[in-house]
């Protein structure tokens, strides 16, 4: 569970600094097909091109992260990766910066969204928003038959959720007050999936 609520906390950091310095969010396919859709509509096409090569780029760190999955490689591989990419960020032009931080957060979530047995996306959280909604209900009303369950690890989405708030405003205060704002989650995600061998 605090991989997740970390991972989470990056996302939204690392969201809010490509919106507020790319203009277009690194993780939320959602937002950045409604900024195309009104791109397409009132013909602002180097616009719609912009946010179309988001999402292709976000789709290509998807595909990556299932690549090394398969070959054998441990989420962490996939995460440091994503780490690489934001430091690469900061020493990149603007255009090549906006294009690596989608490949970045793509990556992320496809290298790890299971977490004790729970499917969710850390990157993007309407899915989770939902599935709190759905848990609550099923909390307070049962089922009398018992075919639904009853808490069904719901509260880890809201856990996420919250991290990614909290992880929003952070990266809001970070990119108003440091020059290179993405070393600082680029530092936490090699670490997040690594497992600690106990002694004895």
């Amino acid at each position: 569970m605090i991989q997740a609520v970390l991972l989470a906390l990056v996302a939204g950091y690392a969201d809010t600094v490509g919106f507020l310095r790319f203009e277009a969010f690194a993780g939320l396919m959602t937002g950045n097909t409604i900024l195309l859709g009104i791109e397409v509509a009132t013909a602002k096409w180097s616009g719609a091109g912009y946010h179309l090569a988001i999402m292709g780029v976000f789709l290509l760190g998807v595909a990556l992260a299932q690549v090394l999955a398969r070959l054998g490689q441990k989420p962490w591989v996939a995460l440091s990766a994503t780490a690489g990419l934001m430091v690469l960020c900061g020493v990149t032009d603007k255009l090549t910066a906006s294009l690596l931080l989608p490949l970045a957060m793509g990556l992320q979530n496809s290298a790890a969204n299971r977490f004790n047995g729970v499917a969710l996306n850390t990157v993007f959280i309407t899915g989770n928003i939902q599935k709190v909604g759905e848990g609550l209900i099923a909390w307070i009303w049962p089922d009398k038959d018992g075919t639904r369950k009853t808490s069904d690890g719901f509260a880890i989405y809201g856990l996420v959720w919250i991290a990614y708030a909290v992880g929003a405003g952070l990266g809001a205060l970070a990119e108003r007050s440091m020059t290179y704002p993405l070393l600082l989650p680029a530092a936490v995600l090699p670490f997040v999936m690594l497992r600690i061998a106990r002694p004895g």
